[in-house]
C-alpha cells in the first residue's frame, strides 16, 4: 500500500455544523398587565376600591419599573461582542521521519468548539472519553463514528454550553489544507495552514476546542483546565495569542504504537477509523505519559489567537 493510499483513507467522514442558541428571558410585564386587567374589573364592582385601586395600580407601576430594570439587566446579560478565533498549524514540516504516513509532517484535524461556563465539556482530566472524544482523538472526527453521537452532539446537549460546532474545511485558511490532496470529507490542515471561525461571546464565557493530533493513536490538541476566558467578568474581550491556554492530550481510548507515525491503527495509515484495540484508560496530559515518544510542545504545534471584531 503506498504512502498516498493511505492517506485517502483518514477521515472518512465529517461532523455537521451544530449550534445551540442562546434562549433570552424577558421581564415580567405580561403578567403585570393582567393585574391591570383585575384592576379594571375591580373598579366595576366597588367604586369605594378606587384609591385602593390606584394604590395598586402605583405598586404595579413600581412593578413595571423593577421589571424595566429586569429587561435592563437581561439586556446586559445578552451583551455579546464576535470574536474571531485563528488555530494555525505552526508545526515543523520535518518533525517525524519522512517516511511516516505524513511524510514527517504533523497534522491538525478538523475540529469541536464550544461557548461555555464552568469546566471544559470537551473531556475531563482522569476521567473516561466519551465516545465523541473518542471518534474525534483517534480519527479526527468531530461528528462521531457512523451511527453514533459525536463530540459535537454531546457538547450542543450540555447544559453548561451556549453554542458549539465544528471547525471544518469551509473554514480553512492559507496553504496548505488537506495535504495530501484528496482527503475525503474533513482534510486535516499542515503546518501553515489554519482553521478560521467566529463565536459570538457575552461577559463571563469561555471557549473550548479539541482537533486530533495527526500522527497518532488518540492524541489530541484541546483548550487547558476550564478553557479560554473570552471576555472577562472584570475586564475587556481577550485580544491576541492565547496558545498558553491549550495543551497536547492522550484520550486513554487507545494504546499507542511503537512511535508516532508507525503501526497500522494510527491515523492515517488505518484502513478504519476504528480499527485499534481499546485501551480502558482515561484522558491525560501527553505530558504525563510515559510512553518513550517523543512529542513536541503545544507552541511548536499549533498557535492560537483570538481576535473580536
Amino acid at each position: 500500500m503506498t504512502r498516498q493510499d493511505t492517506r485517502r483513507r483518514f477521515l472518512t467522514t465529517s461532523g455537521g455544523l451544530a449550534t445551540l442558541a442562546l434562549a433570552g428571558c424577558l421581564g415580567g410585564d405580561d403578567g403585570d398587565d393582567g393585574m391591570d386587567g383585575d384592576d379594571g374589573m375591580n373598579d366595576s364592582d366597588d367604586g369605594g376600591m378606587d384609591s385602593d385601586d390606584n394604590g395598586m395600580d402605583s405598586d404595579d407601576n413600581g412593578m413595571d419599573s423593577d421589571d424595566d430594570g429586569m429587561d435592563g439587566d437581561d439586556d446586559g446579560m445578552m451583551e455579546a461582542t464576535t470574536v474571531r478565533v485563528r488555530i494555525e498549524n505552526v508545526a515543523s514540516t520535518e518533525f517525524y521521519p519522512s517516511d511516516t504516513p505524513t511524510g514527517g509532517a504533523v497534522w491538525i484535524t478538523p475540529g469541536a468548539y464550544a461557548v461555555h461556563t464552568g469546566g471544559s465539556p470537551m473531556g475531563e482530566e482522569g476521567e473516561s472519553a466519551s465516545v465523541g472524544l473518542e471518534a474525534l482523538a483517534e480519527a479526527g472526527l468531530p461528528g462521531g463514528f457512523e451511527g453514533e453521537d459525536g463530540l459535537v452532539d454531546e457538547l450542543e446537549a450540555s447544559m453548561d454550553v451556549h453554542h458549539s460546532g465544528t471547525y471544518t474545511p469551509a473554514e480553512t485558511v492559507a496553504d496548505p489544507n488537506d495535504p495530501t490532496g484528496e482527503v475525503p470529507g474533513a482534510p486535516p490542515v499542515a503546518p501553515g495552514g489554519a482553521f478560521e471561525f467566529e463565536v459570538d461571546a457575552a461577559p463571563g464565557q469561555r471557549l473550548s476546542f479539541a482537533s486530533m493530533f495527526v500522527p497518532s493513536n488518540d492524541i489530541f490538541v484541546s483548550t487547558d483546565g476550564e478553557g479560554i476566558a473570552l471576555w472577562p467578568e472584570d475586564g475587556d474581550p481577550v485580544d491576541g495569542d492565547i496558545t498558553d491556554a491549550a495543551a497536547l492530550f492522550d484520550a486513554g481510548t487507545e494504546p499507542n504504537a511503537e512511535a508516532p507515525g508507525t503501526g497500522p491503527d494510527q491515523a492515517p495509515a488505518q484502513d478504519a477509523p476504528d480499527q485499534g484495540a481499546d485501551e480502558g484508560g482515561t484522558v491525560r496530559r501527553l505530558s504525563d505519559v510515559d510512553d518513550g515518544h517523543e512529542y513536541p510542545a503545544v507552541e511548536d504545534v499549533v498557535q492560537v489567537t483570538v481576535t473580536p471584531t
